[in-house]
């Protein structure tokens, strides 16, 4: 049998080889421009749910050690830390300077606390801290957290009663119960 010439074997021609290329490199950008879209809704949504976390915790211990909990919200320092009702030594601490601390929690760059509500009143800098009781209850409170450079606002709503925790996509506020709710 003859062998054939080079110019019938069969295969890619280096044009057709580059064209894909090409497509897949338009591919993968297109997809790490929607990667990097998705990715700081990510973080803040990661953050968000960190905060809730330390607020279910603190809550949590407060019941199983029947004791009040704090979690201090530090609006210039941008975190946030649990301290614990007990002395670094052991037994219930006596004054406010005794309470251990699990330690401050600070949040990554380009996302911050803007606000923290508590009881109806705004705080915008500052230390403020919020109780958990024995009871499960907490101190009525929100706490806003934007990423600015995304336009991303997140509000976690903690129910004073029960110590709940609610989740707005938004900068959220509950307004003021009056007289026409219970009719």
């Amino acid at each position: 049998m003859k062998p054939r010439a080079a110019s019938a074997r069969s295969g890619f021609s280096l044009v057709e080889l580059l064209a894909v290329v090409v497509v897949i490199g338009l591919i993968a950008g297109l997809v790490a421009v929607e990667w990097n879209a998705i990715l700081p809704r990510a973080r803040i949504n990661s953050e968000v749910h960190k905060i809730a976390a330390a607020i279910h915790g603190a809550r949590s211990e407060a019941i199983a050690r029947n004791a009040v909990w704090r979690l201090y919200y530090d609006l210039d320092g941008n975190g946030y830390e649990v301290s614990t009702p007990f002395r670094a030594g052991g037994g219930l601490a006596q004054r406010i300077e005794e309470r251990m601390s699990l330690g401050t929690v600070g949040l990554p760059a380009g996302i911050e606390i803007t606000r923290v509500t508590i009881d109806g009143v705004d705080y915008r800098e500052g230390k403020v801290f919020v109780s958990f009781d024995p009871l499960g209850s907490a101190t009525d409170h929100s706490i806003t957290i934007a990423q600015p450079q995304y336009e991303a606002v997140y509000t976690i709503e903690v129910l004073p009663l029960t110590g709940l925790i609610r989740f707005h996509y938004e900068d959220y506020r509950r307004l003021p119960v009056d007289e026409e709710d219970f009719d």
